[in-house]
């Protein structure tokens, strides 16, 4: 197994210069940095680990003068950062640094403290995250009590400015990507090996995740459905109903997406397995979403925009006929871009006893590609009840994109 690569105090610099700039552009004196809860599956909001190297769910201080304050919810926090320390392994903030004040009156305190009651501050936040949150992920209770405590001091939503200075991924960032890629493309070989009929999802469950774990790194959840027609995309239903995982039939169809982390930086890939003969709609569905992977790959360049990529991938499936029923494309580190989805669930069967229906516009459309920035390209199609799903990471590159899962950009026959 390849020894994971890990981030150097070089790239600390980096991200903590790329603070400064912000406080610079944005007119600020400070930066605080919510991140939400670890544990909390993918896609999480995290930008406080970009500063912090260092366990999920802080909220981060930045200002111009000092090394990044950790508030941290409780004493877990501490002693694994003891532990840390003593292992040698790289967290960037110092013990002083790290306090155990995750909550209204701690963030007032520290920003008091610092003599910052009056100052212009930046928030990364108060802004909506697709595709998870499309509202601002940060507590109405916290915020409106320090709102409350700090009537003189104003705030500045500053995630875009965020955003647009992390997402063209560094030398260290990439690397760390393609381990992430590389365990994503072992736990689909893994998933391809242990589907066989009689089987059950939890089979091919299991067999993935733990691919994916002798890698090291982190696979929060799998998105896994299986049948001979579904148009479902999601955690299997037996993650939160009880009932029994489905039984692997001849003539399904086994669609998963793999999400994998690595030091916060994350990858996906999508396996589409058909399981001896399978409806002649789901190989046409599989075709077309291979057709629609290719035209997205030739659009990931820099001087296009996500708008024009996303038109790209979708103009296969709609000259097909198909549905796009789910997102075809969307950036990763961090996530925000993502493509419109959704509109044609109107026209599925049953669709009209839903009390309201609507798809996602894309978000992100103007966004300039340019090399280093990372994507799903994960086109899907659907026939009626009959759907195909593939793709995984890509880097657009200075002279054209970069495969990381290329494997799986196909469909797989057993």
């Amino acid at each position: 197994m390849d020894s994971p690569p890990q981030y150097s105090l070089a790239e600390r610099d980096r991200r903590w210069a790329i603070a400064r700039e912000i406080m610079n552009d944005e007119g600020i004196d400070a930066l605080i940095v919510y991140g939400e809860h670890e544990l909390a599956g993918p896609a999480p909001f995290a930008p406080d680990t970009y500063f912090t190297n260092d366990r999920p769910g802080a909220i981060v201080v930045l200002t111009r003068d000092h090394d990044p304050v950790s508030l941290v919810w409780g004493p877990d926090h501490v002693l694994d950062h003891m532990q840390a320390r003593r292992r040698g392994e790289a967290s960037w903030v110092e013990p002083e640094n790290m306090l155990i004040a995750k909550h209204d009156r701690g963030l007032v305190d520290l920003l008091t403290g610092r003599g910052l009651s009056r100052a212009p501050v930046g928030v990364i936040g108060l802004e909506p995250y697709p595709p998870f949150h499309f509202n601002s992920i940060m507590p109405y209770g916290l915020w409106t009590s320090v709102l409350r405590q700090l009537p003189q001091a104003s705030f500045k939503p500053v995630w875009l400015s965020f955003l647009l200075r992390t997402i063209e991924q560094s030398a260290e960032e990439i690397a760390v990507i393609r381990y992430a890629a590389a365990a994503g493309e072992e736990m689909a070989t893994a998933m391809l090996a242990a589907a066989k009929p009689g089987e059950s999802e939890a089979h091919l469950y299991a067999a993935a995740m733990a691919a994916g774990h002798q890698r090291g790194i982190a696979t929060p959840v799998i998105l896994l459905s299986s049948g001979p027609e579904f148009v479902s995309w999601g955690p299997p239903a037996w993650g939160y109903r009880p009932q029994p995982p489905r039984t692997i039939g001849d003539g399904d169809v086994i669609l998963a997406e793999l999400s994998c982390s690595h030091g916060m930086r994350d990858a996906q890939t999508q396996i589409a397995i058909a399981v001896g003969d399978v409806h002649q709609d789901i190989e046409r569905a599989a075709a077309v979403a291979r057709e629609a992977y290719a035209a997205g790959l030739a659009a990931l360049r820099p001087g296009r925009t996500f708008a024009e990529a996303c038109t790209a991938v979708r103009a296969p499936v709609v000259s097909a006929g198909g549905a796009v029923l789910h997102p075809l494309l969307h950036g990763l580190n961090p996530f925000g871009a993502v493509s419109g989805f959704g509109g044609d669930l109107r026209d599925m069967p049953d669709a009209e006893r839903y009390g309201q229906l609507a798809g996602v516009a894309t978000v992100g459309h103007d966004l300039p590609l340019r090399p280093g920035m990372t994507f799903s390209l994960e086109p899907s199609c659907a026939f009626g009840g009959h759907q195909a799903r593939l793709g995984g990471t890509v880097i657009v590159g200075p002279d054209g994109p970069a495969e990381l899962t290329p494997m799986t950009a196909w469909l797989h026959h057993i």
